[in-house]
């Protein structure tokens, strides 16, 4: 069954795919939302590129060294109690072993320190692969400086056409009943902006009866409704983190 991510992403998935294959370094970019994650894990499933070590979230380097050495398996003691140089001297010596990729998803603004890494990586020839949400400073940081080693595969949000097949398939999925399909489609374009996230998360509200108004469903309410939810939840986990 295909991944809901992946509809309407032919292109990108070739890019992507193209990029790799002539193992580049590379930067994917695009919205909170837009399948970055599945198109990067489909494509490096595709091509069975070597060994890839992934860092599923980098908002930092010491994270990004953490994360890297657990998904290579290969290491058995406790990494969470590592100071960062003792994590770089476990990385170089799996980097011996000749990875197929670096994966670094969710990256944030690059600070200096984690600047620095990433260029010796790039002196090492290490094929790098990033994932952000975009290529200015104020999304990258200091990586904003090496972009020229870096080929650049944008994900964008979903045209009408391909929106509209992704909504057909979540109609089918969750069971809505619409007697003005084509209204629907329209008002869930409009309101998501062609965001697969978004699509998905209205999609699956469309199914509850609050928001059918006579043949109608009120895709406003539910818009509303959603960006309440994510806000509510965003409060949620900051208090969890800061243990109020």
């Amino acid at each position: 069954m295909t991944d809901d991510s992946l509809i309407g992403r032919e292109n990108e998935l070739k890019a992507l795919s193209d990029s790799i294959n002539n193992k580049r370094n590379i930067i994917v970019f695009g919205q909170e939302g837009v399948g970055k994650t599945a198109i990067i894990s489909q494509v490096l499933k595709d091509r069975r590129a070597g060994k890839v070590l992934l860092s599923e979230n980098s908002s930092s380097l010491k994270e990004s060294l953490e994360n890297i050495i657990i998904s290579s398996g290969d290491y058995k003691g406790d990494i969470r109690v590592k100071n960062t140089l003792s994590l770089k001297k476990i990385l170089y010596a799996l980097l011996d072993k000749n990875p197929g990729y670096l994966v670094f998803d969710h990256v944030g603004r690059v600070d200096p320190k984690f600047y620095s890494f990433l260029t010796y990586l790039i002196d090492r020839k290490i094929p790098l692969l990033i994932a952000c949400r975009g290529v200015d400073k104020k999304d990258i940081g200091h990586l904003r400086l090496s972009l020229f080693a870096f080929e650049k595969v944008e994900i964008p949000n979903l045209d009408k056409e391909k929106t509209f097949s992704l909504v057909n398939r979540y109609i089918e999925i969750f069971g809505i009943r619409l007697t003005k399909e084509d209204d629907f489609k329209k008002e869930i374009f409009h309101f998501s902006k062609g965001n697969p996230k978004i699509i998905k998360k209205l999609c699956f509200l469309a199914h509850e009866d609050k928001y059918k108004i006579h043949d109608s469903l009120d895709v406003h309410l539910m818009d509303l409704d959603m960006r309440i939810g994510d806000v509510v939840s965003k409060i949620d986990k900051t208090f969890t983190r800061e243990g109020l």
